[in-house]
């Protein structure tokens, strides 16, 4: 596996958005806490990309879709805005790379091959490009954790930086949180400006809340940027 390439799905992970970070600057400034405050190892550089689709059709309607002339049955339910989008979740780069299909409402997770959003963008009637975000920095590993952080680029403008916090020998994401501020604490300044999914409620998109995957690390981007209204 190259450098900066994630693992098979281990341990626990927390995304973070840093608001007010300053570009190559921030970055700069965090690399040399991570390496030198806490003596980790650059493990290479580290990319990141979501993508959002819009349909002109709710989640019902797609599932009716399915079956050539079958209408919605009466009093069906007819969705909501969100049950138009989809994203798509690129972690992981070369022979790592693996792609997440989080749609209908946050309510599905899915891993599927990157041919799948080849076909996917072949279905114009269905499914159309709306924007994308994309990150781009380092990844940096301790003994028993990894960091990742980068610069946002959301369709071409600076939206400050993505952090990701990796604690490999535990799963459980309750029983790891407080290390992670632990880490959090010891490499940004105390007035950073932070955004995170730590009240994500992963039962609602049918995955288990105390271990997590990396289907957890793709649901949380998700979840991070609609809540903080990225994408």
């Amino acid at each position: 596996m190259a450098a900066g390439q994630r693992p098979e799905a281990a341990g626990s992970a927390w995304v973070l958005w840093w608001k007010d970070a300053e570009g190559t600057a921030s970055l700069g400034r965090l690399q040399e806490r991570i390496l030198r405050g806490l003596r980790a190892r650059l493990r290479g550089r580290w990319y990141m990309e979501t993508r959002l689709y819009h349909s002109p059709h709710n989640f019902v309607e797609l599932q009716g879709l399915k079956i050539a002339g079958s209408p919605a049955a009466p009093g069906a339910p007819r969705g909501t805005a969100s049950d138009r989008s989809m994203y798509v979740v690129v972690l992981g780069e070369g022979a790592a790379r693996r792609q997440y299909f989080v749609m209908a409402s946050n309510r599905v997770v899915v891993e599927a091959e990157p041919e799948m959003e080849s076909m996917i963008q072949r279905l114009k009637n269905l499914w159309a490009p709306r924007q994308s975000a994309r990150i781009e920095g380092y990844a940096y590993e301790g003994d028993d954790w990894i960091i990742r952080a980068g610069n946002l680029q959301v369709g071409g403008s600076y939206k400050g930086m993505l952090i990701e916090i990796n604690y490999l020998p535990c799963s459980n994401p309750e029983q790891t949180r407080g290390l992670m501020r632990e880490l959090l604490g010891m490499i940004l300044p105390p007035d950073a400006q932070i955004e995170s999914s730590s009240d994500i409620d992963y039962r609602r998109a049918s995955l288990d809340p105390l271990r997590m995957t990396d289907r957890h690390t793709a649901y949380q981007y998700v979840n991070l940027f609609t809540k903080c209204s990225l994408l």
